[in-house]
């Protein structure tokens, strides 16, 4: 008997290991960016803050995600709480009607989690295709990750969107930030099991939708997307095509095309390849562009990374409220050529940390785009293959804004 039941327990949990790695694979979601899931489902979104400072910005960007009844937003709203010392037990708290105020933590956490509940309450209220749940995660800053990347998982999540680890001051520059917090944001983009974004909130979310006056023409946002090339940017592309269905938000598409003078990597077969997926998304959104009122196209010829930021200062200085743009950290192009010797926060890539740290975009928010990288090979095949899943709703009574 001593005999059996050792044999027992030293295969029961390799059994259940096997068990659980065959479930998964047979369950495991293939939607698991915006770019890749089918038009008219459902997109899910893993929304994380930190404090209510993160709040506006994040349920702003829930917004102009223009959830629809044809194609409804899934929040899951997490807020991210450290672990304190007299704790041992990391804690997932789900919050509903009956559990508002639950919880083993101290009176101000359970304050803001309070105000944090409400606030994405009210977004669910005033839009009946977004559905909010709100949790509370307790952990150490170390792990934090883990619980993140867990939930999305779990949850079958397209998209994570974390808040910049930096604070803005008001005049829109960029103030100290939470090391601790950058942390757990470099560890979800490296971990995360679907796409990220990250919102640089300076000013987006102290603008109410509801205060602009409706007549054509008038658009309560302008939205630039950035668009050089790979996949991170393809999926900022579909990410900013989705927002351009809402009724206030007037789109305007750059691409920036290396010149000649540029470094020629045409002999790199990947490189090649990203080409020609490029350029197939970008026929397939200029194919559909005239459909959509409100939505503009620009292509810029740059030779380097000085060029790039004179092209982006063309398009207009403080004129735009939110730039989309990929994060392609480690994708080397000449037109971002000196762009990244510089550069202090790498989560944004070469882009995005100069935009932050530009002089002509004080007042504009920025939200960085990272593509999920799967290492499933069917996964991959369909995010390679020439049909693009990118939609775009039309817009009625809408008059096209003339750059």
């Amino acid at each position: 008997m001593v005999l059996t039941l050792l044999v027992m327990s030293c295969l029961i949990e390799p059994i259940i290991v096997l068990a659980n790695k065959s479930t998964k694979k047979i369950t495991r979601h293939m939607n698991r960016s915006i770019k890749g899931s089918e038009p008219d489902t459902e997109i899910r979104i893993l929304a994380c803050v930190h404090s209510m400072r993160n709040v506006m910005g994040t349920i702003s960007v829930l917004h102009l995600s223009n959830g629809t009844n044809d194609s409804p937003l899934s929040v899951f709203a997490i807020h991210l709480i450290e672990l304190s010392k007299r704790s041992t037990t990391t804690m997932l708290i789900v919050h509903d009607d009956k559990n508002h105020d639950e919880g083993r933590y101290n009176n101000q956490s359970k304050n803001e989690t309070a105000n944090i509940i409400r606030a994405f309450e009210n977004l669910e209220k005033t839009n009946n295709a977004v559905a909010v749940q709100t949790m509370s995660v307790i952990s150490p800053y170390a792990t934090m990750h883990v619980d993140i990347c867990s939930l999305a998982e779990d949850k079958s999540v397209n998209l994570i969107i974390l808040p910049f680890h930096k604070e803005v001051k008001g005049d829109g520059r960029m103030g100290n930030g939470n090391s601790n917090f950058a942390n757990v944001n470099m560890n979800v983009l490296t971990n995360a099991p679907c796409s990220v974004a990250m919102i640089v909130d300076r000013g987006i979310g102290s603008k109410m939708f509801d205060s602009q006056e409706k007549f054509p023409g008038n658009f309560a946002r302008q939205i630039a997307m950035l668009f050089i090339g790979g996949p991170d940017d393809r999926e900022a592309l579909a990410y900013a095509w989705r927002m351009a269905s809402h009724p206030d938000v007037c789109l305007t598409v750059a691409r920036f095309v290396a010149g000649e003078q540029a470094m020629d990597l045409s002999h790199d077969v990947s490189v090649n390849r990203e080409r020609r997926i490029d350029d197939e998304h970008i026929e397939d959104f200029k194919d559909k562009l005239m459909s959509n009122i409100g939505i503009n196209y620009t292509e810029m010829v740059v030779h380097n990374g000085e060029e790039i930021i004179a092209a982006i200062r063309s398009l207009g200085e403080d004129f735009f409220d939110l730039y989309i743009i990929g994060r392609r950290q480690g994708e080397i192009s000449p037109v971002t050529e000196g762009l990244s010797d510089w550069g202090s926060c790498p989560e944004l890539g070469a882009i995005g940390d100069t935009l932050v740290s530009s002089n002509f975009a004080l007042h504009s928010s920025v939200l960085v785009v990272q593509h999920y990288v799967s290492t499933d090979a069917n996964h991959e095949m369909a995010d390679g293959s020439s049909t693009c899943s990118l939609r775009v709703g039309t817009k009625h009574d809408v008059q096209r804004y003339g750059f």
